[in-house]
């Protein structure tokens, strides 16, 4: 039990940090436009008419990987504490990075299509 950490892996548990003030303030700003707002309307234009601002592109362009890192490294920190045979955790490792790369491409064609207002 006496391990010493790598320094990638304090870069992920700093990471985990970062992220995660992130995440609580995107949580606020969420439900403050979209619950709290006087009109409460949510569809297809107002997401699209939403995606014309660049105060809302960047904040997804940020939210996006922001919220996959804290995810798969938080599933990964779960699953590293059951120390897997090292065979079994370079593959899920390479499969949540593979997930992860995967969904942060589609997240960022999703922003993209909605910026140009398809």
């Amino acid at each position: 039990m006496n391990e010493t950490p790598s320094k990638i892996s304090a870069y992920g548990w700093l990471l985990q940090r970062i992220t995660g003030i992130f995440l609580a303030f995107f949580l606020i700003l969420h439900f403050q436009v979209l619950h709290f707002a006087k009109e409460w309307k949510i569809d297809f234009n107002v997401v699209t008419q939403r995606m014309n601002s660049t105060g809302w592109v960047i904040f997804y362009l940020i939210f996006v990987p922001a919220g996959l890192f804290h995810a798969f490294n938080g599933a990964w920190q779960v699953i590293h504490d059951y120390r897997p045979k090292a065979g079994t955790q370079t593959a899920v490792k390479t499969l949540l990075w593979i997930l992860g790369i995967a969904i942060s491409v589609w997240g960022y064609y999703l922003i993209i299509t909605f910026t140009k207002g398809a």
